[in-house]
């Protein structure tokens, strides 16, 4: 099972967040996505484009009346 790496942190203060998202502003929607699944790819360390698939053996279901 894939779990988030959580030994790595690092706290900003306002104007560092600040600073951080201007750069976010000027991506598209498309590029932001792309963003988004990479970092997620990083951070649960599995391989860009083949994420893991949902265990759902754990899950059940019942039809409402």
């Amino acid at each position: 099972m894939f779990r988030l790496d959580r030994s790595f942190h690092r706290t900003y203060s306002y104007k560092e967040t600040r600073k951080e998202s201007e750069n976010y502003k000027q991506m598209s929607f498309e590029e932001k996505i792309q963003f988004f699944l990479y970092l997620q790819s990083v951070a649960y360390n599995y391989k860009m484009g083949s994420p893991p698939k949902m265990d759902k053996t754990i899950h059940s279901f019942r039809t409402l009346k």
